[in-house]
């Protein structure tokens, strides 16, 4: 597979969030690397970043061909936990990419060698997005935990066909139905608003199990993961309430307590309808209760001040 030399000749952009650091962003770009199937398809990757970031110039004299686009974040958070960093990165990436079809990753996520093929050749319907499934790369409990509470859904087995869900982790889009969309996503991108313009125009979302990234989240801890709940939790509450008034937060607020347990017996349904990896779930069931609990503390927060983060202005 060959790189995209310019606009006209690229079939395919890859952009690919930054989350879990220089380490797994090398592996990702190793996995794009070790693409079959796909010799005559032309490919261009485009890492966003933030413009201060030590970890960079290593990484382009290993991948030459890559485009690590400096990027200046307006909000002020740790790298890795800001939320708002991820969507500002992703919008920078799509402002960027030049091909028809434009891919999104994030760096702890592995394609598996027919991900790029696949892909275009799934694009080749009438179908405004294109998304597959993610499945759990290490055998650990903490790894387990947080694949089952962001993934549980989207492991195989999957039905192909029209879905009104798709990961942002596994995901490509055409770049005609994209730009029908812009006010959605050129700000920031948020899968939930992207998805919800494309389907209020009428566009398909299409599911394909086929479509497969294995999670790699090496050297993961408990303390980071649960800091992480806090703060996606938080900023989820935040986004869903902001600018509502004192009355209306205090209420989801106190209804908060009730999402450790909302959020279990989601993940029990997921297990029981997929039919497969009970065993991991009951040996990762401890620490999703803990990581649910965090996330349910970051909604209270969340809902409290009606702020997505700290780190707001």
């Amino acid at each position: 597979m060959a790189q995209a030399a310019d606009s006209s000749s690229c079939d395919l952009s890859v952009v690919i969030t930054i989350v879990s650091g220089a380490a797994h962003l090398a592996e990702c770009l190793a996995a794009l690397e070790r693409q079959v199937g796909c010799d005559q398809l032309t490919l261009e990757i485009i890492v966003p970043h933030d413009r201060y970031s030590t970890d960079i110039p290593a990484l382009q004299q290993r991948f030459p061909d890559t485009v690590f686009y400096p990027v200046t974040l307006t909000v002020d958070g740790p790298a890795g936990l800001c939320h708002e960093h991820f969507d500002a990165l992703r919008t920078a990436g799509l402002q960027l990419a030049s091909g028809q079809i434009i891919a999104m990753l994030e760096d702890h996520e592995q394609a598996d060698v027919h991900w790029c093929r696949r892909m275009i050749e799934t694009h080749q319907l009438p179908h405004a997005a294109v998304g597959g499934a993610v499945e759990n790369g290490v055998d650990r409990p903490l790894n387990w935990a947080t694949w089952f509470l962001d993934f549980g859904r989207y492991q195989n087995p999957l039905t192909e066909g029209p879905s009104t869900f798709l990961t942002d982790v596994n995901i490509a889009y055409k770049k005609p139905a994209l730009e029908t969309v812009r006010p959605a996503w050129e700000h920031g991108f948020s899968e939930p608003a992207v998805h919800s313009a494309l389907l209020a125009r009428g566009e398909t979302l299409w599911l394909s199990p086929d479509i497969i990234v294995y999670q790699h989240r090496t050297g993961l801890t408990l303390s980071h993961a649960m800091r992480e709940r806090f703060v996606w939790g938080r900023f989820f509450a935040g986004n869903r309430l902001q600018d509502k008034g004192l009355g209306r937060r205090l209420a989801y607020s106190a209804a908060s307590v009730a999402v450790p347990g909302i959020i279990l017996l989601k993940k029990i349904r997921d297990v029981r309808s997929k039919g497969r990896l009970q065993g991991a779930f009951v040996k990762a069931l401890p620490m999703i209760m803990l990581l649910a609990i965090c996330w349910a503390s970051g909604e209270c927060i969340g809902y409290l001040t009606g702020k997505p983060s700290n780190y707001q202005a």
